[in-house]
């Protein structure tokens, strides 16, 4: 009886042993650190699926901000880049989104709203209307998304053109408006054709060939006295040269107008305390590029990269 239970306790004496041996092997073989439960273990990879690897790897981090292989894959096929352009737009566009919350940029609803209210007016609707197609068309959350993303990254150039570009320079400003005094010199009146239509299509066909008689479209003969106009509106024909169209403009109730411009009369000369506001403009939209190069290569150098894998 005594052997009997010698033998009965063998094999667990082995059973034992061979839980311990396991759990030894589990020790080398599992995650022992969070960079490995984060990242995965290089030991594993082996017995990864190609999905694993592509969605869950992780290949860099942008000041603690991850990018994995995955998105680096999905703009190279979106964008139709190498590898390499690939992974250097993300890291732009993640540094530009840290800018952003950074300077506490944020578009709300109704900003957004009020956005999408003067698309669709130009478009010859209302904003509900314009929601209900958008909606229709299942794209509502993806234009209010973009929207936002494209409003909040207006704001972080104008902040960072704002902080970088030297305008009260009054030298600087006398220089440009001696220089292109041209620019500076309006007309008191324009003899212009007023172009209607409730078709915008009509309306730019009419454009291409104004002796053309398209149905739907109404001309008229109308002169505009230049300082009855908002500086908004007075721009776009001090902008366009005699014998060439304005663009497309809503004109409310449904109707799209254009103004062929025939001649520009008289003369008015706008001094330089008149125009430094216009130049500032100027000098800012003239070095934006170099500025905002320049900018994010500051941010970029100064930012944390890390490689984790290629």
């Amino acid at each position: 009886m005594q052997n009997q239970g010698v033998q009965n306790n063998v094999p667990k004496l082995e059973e034992k042993e061979t839980t311990s041996q396991t759990l030894e092997k589990n020790k080398e073989t599992s995650p022992s650190s969070q960079f490995n439960s984060i990242f995965g273990n290089p030991n594993n990879a082996a017995n990864n699926t190609l999905e694993d690897k592509v969605v869950g790897g992780i290949s860099l981090l942008v000041n603690g901000s991850p990018i994995t292989l995955y998105q680096i894959q999905e703009e190279q096929e979106k964008s139709k880049v190498s590898k390499a352009q690939a992974r250097d737009r993300l890291i732009a566009e993640r540094i530009k989104n840290q800018e952003i919350e950074r300077l506490k940029i944020h578009v709300d609803d109704d900003k957004l709203d009020q956005e999408m209210a003067m698309m669709a007016q130009q478009q010859g609707m209302d904003l509900d209307h314009f929601k209900q197609m958008l909606m229709a068309e299942g794209h509502y959350k993806l234009y209010r998304d973009q929207l936002k993303e494209h409003l909040e990254m207006q704001e972080l150039l104008r902040n960072i053109l704002l902080t970088n570009v030297d305008t009260s320079s009054e030298t600087k400003m006398r220089e440009y408006y001696n220089k292109h005094k041209e620019q500076f010199s309006i007309p008191t009146e324009i003899e212009t054709v007023r172009y209607t239509s409730t078709n915008q299509e009509d309306l730019e066909r009419a454009m291409a060939d104004p002796n053309l008689e398209i149905p739907g479209v109404s001309k008229a003969n109308e002169k505009i006295e230049m300082k009855t106009l908002n500086p908004q509106i007075a721009q776009v024909f001090i902008s366009h040269e005699q014998g060439s169209f304005t663009p497309v403009m809503n004109g409310g109730g449904g109707q799209f107008i254009t103004f062929y411009i025939k001649e520009k009369k008289g003369k008015n000369e706008v001094s330089f305390s008149q125009a430094k506001q216009f130049i500032a403009q100027k000098l800012v939209e003239e070095s934006k590029d170099k500025i905002l190069e320049e900018h994010f290569e500051k941010l970029r150098v100064k930012s944390r990269i890390v490689m984790i894998r290629e």
